[in-house]
């Protein structure tokens, strides 16, 4: 699921990680951080990644989490001539093992993808769940993705349920749009529009675009119990700003059919050039 410009991605879908410095995830409390391993988050935060390296490493071996776990992301998704997936495991996996929820959602993360370790569902949740139970809301978001797709563990919607909701609740926007999909759908449980309607405004607040576009379609057509024209338009807006096609085309549509016609065409405009840009890639 790492703020700022880097992302993780976990089957497909983009999780946000939480920066070494600010950690509201990380539950557990850290022995007294030395100055230099300060400093060398901060030098990896701004880009200067040989001269963390050099700070850090020291640290890390004299058993520093903070600094270990910071290594074993300049292995990850630091400079290119650093990268090295399996010295990245070696760093996050020592981390791990001292406790940071951190490190056990990455060792989950790394598991996942198969990256410097082979890849094992099953290892991948035991790290995952670490790392919930220390309070870590992208690691309860992946354990809910786990049981809804049977990856590692048997098909269980409840359970699945459970971690969305916790993870929700933590604030992860995914988790929150993930929930709302299954109460929209009812494919796999009872459908409560009312419900999903709370959840994807939960996570269009948040600023998920794909929330956004559900949200905006409620709006619209009044299912959830509120029909808004101007909060469908409203939604519809944020969405297709944040690159949403669907949204860019029923934005369009909208603002057409309220009589906007320069917008509508303007957005139309726009929604061509996205689609053609998509299509070559």
């Amino acid at each position: 699921m790492i703020i700022t410009t880097k992302y993780r991605r976990f089957f497909g879908a983009v999780i946000l990680l939480t920066w070494l410095s600010l950690y509201p995830q990380q539950a557990k409390p850290v022995e007294k951080t030395p100055e230099k391993v300060l400093k060398g988050v901060e030098l990896f935060k701004a880009g200067k990644y040989h001269q963390a390296y050099i700070l850090l490493k020291p640290h890390a071996e004299k058993g520093n989490l903070r600094a270990q776990f910071t290594l074993g992301l300049l292995y990850d998704m630091g400079s290119i001539r650093l990268m090295d997936k399996n010295k990245a495991v070696e760093w996050y996996k020592k981390a791990a093992d001292q406790g940071l929820a951190d490190a056990q959602y990455d060792m989950g993360v790394m598991r996942s993808k198969g990256e410097g370790i082979a890849k094992d569902l099953v290892q991948a949740r035991r790290w995952y769940l670490k790392a919930a139970e220390q309070g870590h809301g992208f690691a309860m978001f992946n354990l809910g993705v786990l049981h809804e797709r049977g990856y590692g563990v048997e098909v269980d919607i409840d359970e699945a349920i459970r971690w969305y909701q916790k993870a929700a609740e933590k604030g992860v926007a995914k988790a929150a749009y993930n929930l709302a999909h299954l109460y929209y759908s009812g494919s796999k449980i009872n459908k409560n529009l009312k419900r999903a309607f709370e959840l994807y405004k939960q996570a269009a607040e948040k600023d998920h675009s794909g929330a956004q576009f559900y949200l905006a379609w409620m709006y619209q057509h009044g299912e959830g119990g509120i029909k808004s024209t101007e909060m469908a338009e409203r939604w519809y807006r944020e969405a297709a700003l944040n690159g949403n096609l669907k949204a860019m085309w029923n934005y369009a549509l909208l603002l057409e059919k309220m009589g906007k016609l320069k917008q509508a065409d303007d957005w139309k405009k726009r929604f061509k050039a996205k689609n053609k840009q998509k299509s070559h890639k």
